[in-house]
């Protein structure tokens, strides 16, 4: 049986709810089932309590996930050696924030919403900008560079989570190559042995973002 996310409590008076407590609840849902959508609901029955009772600490959902990113997003290490070429200051803040966030879907399906970011994402991306003002971007072109790192990296992680179920890609599109037509097939005959799970292609981005930043600044 699951563990219950409900702290042991004397019987009697019921423990006095925080909002310390709260995020923490809703934290363990996510990582115990990373799929499953977060509603308040769900947060105040692991809690043992009822939905009113979270309004108190806790001012809506958007208010809930944003509390849930500040965690997830806090726990990213973000301190970037400024010794190093800005290319693996790029490098290092890509892997670390997919590694990170990879266990978190529901993080980051929040960060392509237009119209609500959650404030720790400015902060995660606080150090990309600087690293590309070290690089020698600025105004529009540094806006815009960065906005597309992070998009890339938004990107990946959304694919990632999409496809999560494959890790045979082979079988996969080998299985589907009888309903193309023979010049079609031909095409991916010659990179069927090759093709790997799109958790891999990760890498393979990183060292595009950093060859499409050196082009631009070179230009």
């Amino acid at each position: 049986s699951m563990p219950k996310a409900t702290p042991a409590r004397s019987r009697g008076r019921p423990a006095k709810l925080s909002r310390d407590q709260i995020l923490s609840c809703a934290l363990k849902l996510i990582e115990r089932s990373p799929g499953q959508k977060i509603t308040m609901t769900g947060v105040a029955k692991a809690l043992n309590t009822a939905p009113m009772s979270l309004y108190t600490h806790v001012q809506h959902r958007d208010d809930l996930m944003d509390g849930i990113a500040e965690r997830v997003m806090g726990r990213i290490d973000l301190q970037l050696n400024p010794q190093n070429p800005w290319q693996d200051r790029v490098r290092v803040w890509l892997q670390r924030c997919y590694e990170h966030l990879s266990a978190y879907p529901q993080v980051v399906s929040l960060l392509p919403q237009s119209d609500h970011i959650p404030p720790s994402w400015l902060r995660v991306h606080a150090p990309l900008i600087l690293t590309l003002k070290d690089a020698g971007f600025t105004g529009q072109q540094l806006a815009t560079a960065s906005q597309w790192v992070g998009h890339q990296l938004i990107g990946a992680l959304v694919m990632g989570f999409a496809r999560k179920r494959s890790t045979n890609t082979q079988q996969e599109v080998s299985d589907l190559l009888s309903q193309l037509d023979s010049s079609q097939q031909s095409a991916f005959a010659d990179i069927l042995p090759y093709l790997t799970p799109d958790t891999e292609l990760f890498a393979y981005t990183v060292e595009q973002v950093v060859l499409a930043l050196e082009a631009r600044l070179s230009q």
